[in-house]
């Protein structure tokens, strides 16, 4: 089974439960979606639109929806809406999938099955949204039926590496957890998609996500990005750094970061930290490899020398310790991708982002081509709101999610 870094969702505590549950790893309505959109029950309409401009048929646009709709349970959406507990035996049922001589469960429905429109559970944890291009999606399912395996971009032989994918991932309870969703970056690019969430009664109506081309943007990559980051490019998709050999320890790239790190912690060695942002100040000062600070005069905390793998993934020194501990290796993992470490007052001025030679230029490059400048390209990219996630201020369910999925 893959095994799941933190999901992009980390903006606000009520989406923490989506944080865990991914650690393991539309036209007219349809008559069902849209007798629950209007019942009360606290669905809503999921729609999607094909832009592929002739590309790709509603008959060749796979759906695979995944998520917890009852807390430690995964499950799967079927073609009529409902959704089934995930099981290891339709790996062999009638219908299964088949590739390379392996089975798989086939837990995907084309939009030309639904009429383009499926409607959410009033309930969803983890809630993942594939959509793949010509070919399901292929995805074990574990013996205990507890868990499945996403794609693993790190692995050449997965089942997917040829399979054009994206994804939507969203987490809501209807009355205690508000709708949260966005389009990620976090781990790869397949094709571009937008996202448009709207919600009649408070008046929200936003629109995330990539207009352009795929060929638009392949192009606008491989021709802006540095040398580093244009081996994350195949024809398939572009790898985020975090999800590439290239850049994580024993890669060729794993030590793209180490010497702005250093440069850091030496400057934060020889001058005081200090960090204002949100009401909040943080200070401190680096001695050896570890900075030791307090927050609001509460302390004192620890925050350890990261290494550039642990930027790229927003991991190891950058995710341990307590919450505050945490909270102060979040904007530290932000700083040093978006290429601002050493001037703390440029932490919080997008204009100053990415403007250096020592950043993520995948991060930086996603920015550039998506809606308002918004994107997930690395896990906490939510820090000063740049990220493409779409909140509700409520629990009420939305008026509708409409997902375009382009070409």
């Amino acid at each position: 089974m893959n095994t799941r870094q933190r999901s992009p969702l980390t903006v606000l505590t009520l989406l923490a439960a989506l944080i865990a549950l991914l650690g393991f790893v539309l036209p007219a309505p349809t008559r069902a979606a849209a007798n629950l959109a209007t019942s009360g029950t606290g669905s809503f309409p999921i729609t999607f639109q094909n832009n592929t401009r002739g590309t790709y048929a509603d008959s060749q646009i796979f759906v695979t929806v995944l998520g917890q709709v009852i807390p430690g349970q995964w499950s799967y959406m079927k073609p009529d809406g409902s959704m089934a507990h995930i099981n290891h035996l339709d790996a062999t049922a009638p219908g299964h999938l088949v590739k390379r001589g392996v089975n798989y469960p086939n837990m995907s429905f084309t939009l030309a099955q639904v009429g383009g429109t499926v409607p959410s559970p009033a309930s969803i944890r983890g809630g993942r949204i594939y959509v793949s291009l010509g070919s399901p999606l292929y995805l074990p399912v574990s013996p205990d039926d507890q868990g499945w395996g996403g794609p693993d971009l790190r692995n050449p032989n997965d089942p997917n590496s040829d399979v054009y994918y994206d994804w939507y991932e969203y987490t809501y309870v209807q009355g205690q957890v508000a709708f949260g969703g966005n389009t990620t970056q976090v781990d790869q690019f397949g094709f571009p998609m937008t996202s448009r969430l709207r919600q009649t009664a408070s008046g929200y109506d936003t629109t995330r996500g990539i207009t352009r081309t795929r060929a638009e943007v392949m192009q606008q990559y491989a021709a802006s990005v540095g040398a580093a980051f244009k081996p994350l490019q195949n024809g398939y998709r572009i790898v985020a750094p975090r999800s590439s050999n290239l850049f994580l320890a024993g890669g060729a790239q794993q030590n793209h970061l180490t010497s702005a790190i250093d440069q850091a912690w030496s400057h934060y060695t020889a001058h005081p930290f200090t960090l204002t942002r949100l009401g909040e100040t943080f200070s401190g000062r680096v001695s050896g490899s570890a900075l030791t600070f307090s927050k609001n005069g509460a302390g004192p905390f620890t925050l350890r020398k990261p290494t550039s793998p642990d930027v790229m993934a927003c991991a190891g020194a950058l995710a341990s310790g307590n919450d505050t501990e945490k909270q102060l290796g979040a904007e530290f993992c932000a700083a040093f991708n978006r290429g601002v470490a050493l001037d703390t007052t440029a932490w919080y001025a997008p204009a100053a982002y990415y403007g250096g030679t020592a950043k993520n230029d995948y991060a930086g490059f996603f920015h550039t081509v998506s809606l308002n400048k918004r994107a997930y390209g690395f896990p906490y990219d939510d820090v000063n709101d740049q990220s493409s996630v779409q909140i509700l201020g409520n629990a009420q369910p939305p008026t509708g999610l409409t997902l375009g999925i382009g070409w």
